[in-house]
C-alpha cells in the first residue's frame, strides 16, 4: 500500500511541476510571438542589430550567401540553415525578427532617401524650375510626388531613428562599411 501511495504521489508531484514547467513555457512563447510580430522597430533594437549584422555580413555563417538570404520567403527559422539560426541565438536574436529587422530597416532607410528626394523635386517644381509646362501639370507633378511619400508605412519615429546617420546605416545595411564606424 505504501508503495501505490508513494508512487501515485511522485506522479503527482511529476504532473504538477510538468503543469507549471508547460504553464511557463507557454507564457514565455507568448511573449517572444508578441516580440515577433511587433511590426516597427526602435533605436535601441536597431542598435543591438547593426553590430550582429555587420559581423553576419563578415562572417561565413551562411553559405547560401549573406546579403540576400533574408528575402527568402517563409520564416527565416524554417529555410536557413541550422548554422546560422544558432549563430544569431548565441548573439541573442530570434533568426525570424533578425531578419525582419534587416527587411524593416532597409525600408526605413529607402523610405528616408526617397522622401529626401521629393522633398528636394517638390522644392524644384514649386520655385519654377520647370520652364514651359503649365501650372496645372506642375501641380499635377508636385501632387504625384507628394503621395509617393512614406509608401512604406514608416512611422515618424522610424525615420528620425536613422536621419542623423542616414548614409552610413545605409553603408553598413549593404556592407560597405563595418560598424564599428557607427559611434
Amino acid at each position: 500500500m505504501k508503495k501505490i501511495v508513494f508512487i501515485f504521489s511522485v506522479l503527482f508531484l511529476g504532473i504538477y511541476f510538468a503543469n507549471i514547467v508547460y504553464r511557463n513555457t507557454q507564457e514565455e512563447q507568448a511573449k517572444q510571438e508578441k516580440v515577433l510580430q511587433k511590426p516597427f522597430i526602435d533605436k535601441d533594437e536597431m542598435n543591438r542589430f547593426l553590430p550582429v549584422w555587420s559581423e553576419y555580413l563578415s562572417s561565413d555563417v551562411s553559405q547560401i550567401g549573406a546579403r540576400q538570404i533574408s528575402l527568402t520567403l517563409g520564416k527565416a527559422s524554417e529555410k536557413f540553415p541550422l548554422k546560422t539560426i544558432h549563430w544569431l541565438r548565441k548573439k541573442g536574436w530570434n533568426a525570424d525578427r533578425f531578419f525582419y529587422v534587416e527587411q524593416r530597416l532597409k525600408a526605413i532607410v529607402k523610405s528616408a532617401f526617397m522622401q529626401e528626394h521629393i522633398k528636394a523635386t517638390v522644392h524644384v517644381l514649386e520655385t519654377g524650375g520647370v520652364s514651359g509646362v503649365d501650372p496645372t501639370t506642375v501641380q499635377r507633378m508636385i501632387d504625384d510626388q507628394k503621395k509617393r511619400v512614406n509608401v512604406e508605412q514608416i512611422t515618424p519615429a522610424e525615420l528620425d531613428m536613422v536621419m542623423p546617420d542616414l548614409v552610413l546605416i545605409s553603408d553598413i545595411l549593404d556592407g560597405t562599411r563595418p560598424y564599428s564606424s557607427l559611434k
